[in-house]
């Protein structure tokens, strides 16, 4: 059975007979969550699945998904707030404050209102501060007013900025943006009942920020498109001579992804290939910027623009290197690529907040040389490639995998 997505706008009401209740959940989203593309999509719709197994559960965003298609899930309903036109001339809420702020039409307010209170939920989810404007005005229409905060964004912020004196970090538009986004931060911990993070060390970084105040529980990410992943663990194409097929995954119009895949053909590609010969590289990722066409020449490296089918290049590749070295956003297609079975080999930053050890669930490195060095000693050790492998997947079902996140959410609200 498929539930469908709500036309743009059509209502604002919803049948209340029609989500049969036990506990209802409201999740509030800046995008549709279905399809999901990014990483905060893919986050809002394990968690809208995960607040299922509680009861029914209304999905409203402010925006329509680009590309509308039927849920995969009869408990779950979706509603958009507004369609293109209307996001373009309706008068906005407020005034954004960071790049980060959604764009709110006034309009999308007064639906969201409405469907709110005929809903009755008993329980609100709130994506993140980008939809701060939104918490005084639901904080009245639920027992439970929940923060999913996908990132503790002042931090991320702060150590995205870059390197220049300190007089002219003091007075930067950045640094403006950073202490506003805190702020915004500080408010909602005030208006909220319970805040939730993707890791311990967000929850340790939110109670620096809120001075020990921040109750928070931690909701971690789960492995992407799960049920899509066979539940056999599949064989590997052939790896002639110990020369693999490497996978670097993520947005590519992002300036930490782009700095990671560079590094990554340029720098520890060429070690990797002295020592095993004819190492072969996939990049792959949504809306590649213009600066990676020089990589994408380079022999042995295959740049994938906006993969229809991801679960083509798990099947491909025999490891996933990820030599992040700021920002964030690659530990969900870290999980992703663990539970196809690929072993991954990455800086602590790309796979911090997963708990994996070093050495068992993943390798970490940091240095070119140290890369290449930990990726060739699998490469070169068949038997060590496959336990790495069984071992890969299980963590992640365990620890990742859908009744983990279920286990996760009943444990904070229940």
């Amino acid at each position: 059975m498929h539930a469908p997505t709500n036309p743009i706008g059509a209502a604002t009401t919803v049948d209340s007979n029609s989500l049969s209740a036990s506990r209802r959940t409201l999740l509030v989203a800046s995008d549709a969550v279905w399809p999901p593309v990014s990483g905060g999509d893919l986050r809002n719709w394990q968690n809208a699945q995960a607040l299922a197994t509680l009861g029914d559960v209304l999905v409203i965003s402010v925006r329509e998904a680009s590309a509308p298609a039927k849920l995969d899930d009869s408990r779950i309903t979706t509603l958009a707030l507004t369609n293109p036109a209307e996001a373009a001339t309706s008068p906005r809420l407020t005034k954004r404050q960071t790049p980060l702020d959604t764009r709110i039409p006034q309009i999308a307010l007064s639906r969201l209102l409405a469907v709110a209170r005929d809903f009755k939920p008993d329980t609100i989810v709130v994506e993140g501060i980008p939809l701060f404007p939104l918490l005084s005005h639901l904080r009245p229409l639920a027992p439970t007013l929940v923060l999913d905060m996908h990132n503790i964004e002042s931090d991320l912020a702060r150590q995205m900025m870059p390197e220049s004196g300190w007089l002219a970090r003091l007075f930067s538009k950045k640094t403006r943006h950073v202490r506003r986004m805190r702020d915004m931060e500080l408010r909602s911990l005030r208006l909220v009942d319970k805040v939730w993070v993707c890791s311990e060390q967000d929850r340790e970084r939110l109670r620096g920020l809120s001075g020990g105040r921040a109750n928070a529980d931690v909701i971690p990410n789960g492995v992407p498109r799960f049920d899509l992943i066979p539940e056999q663990l599949a064989d590997q194409p052939a790896m002639a001579h110990g020369q693999p097929t490497l996978l670097f995954i993520g947005h590519l119009n992002y300036p930490p992804n782009l700095e990671a895949a560079r590094r990554l053909a340029t720098q520890i590609l060429p070690r990797m290939q002295t020592a095993l010969g004819g190492v072969k590289l996939i990049i792959a990722g949504r809306s590649p910027h213009r600066s990676l066409a020089d990589v994408a020449a380079l022999p042995d490296v295959e740049l994938i623009a906006n993969p229809d089918d991801l679960a083509e290049l798990y099947r491909r590749a025999h490891l996933a290197v990820v030599p992040l070295v700021s920002g964030g956003g690659t530990r969900l297609k870290i999980l992703e690529a663990m539970a196809w079975g690929l072993p991954v080999i990455a800086t602590r930053l790309a796979a911090e907040g997963l708990g994996l050890v070093d050495g068992v669930d993943i390798d970490f490195a940091e240095t070119d040389d140290e890369l290449a060095a930990r990726t060739v000693a699998l490469c070169s050790d068949p038997g060590w490639l496959q336990a790495r492998r069984r071992r890969a997947r299980e963590t992640v079902s365990q620890r990742f995998g859908p009744q983990a996140i279920a286990a996760a959410v009943r444990s904070s609200l229940v």
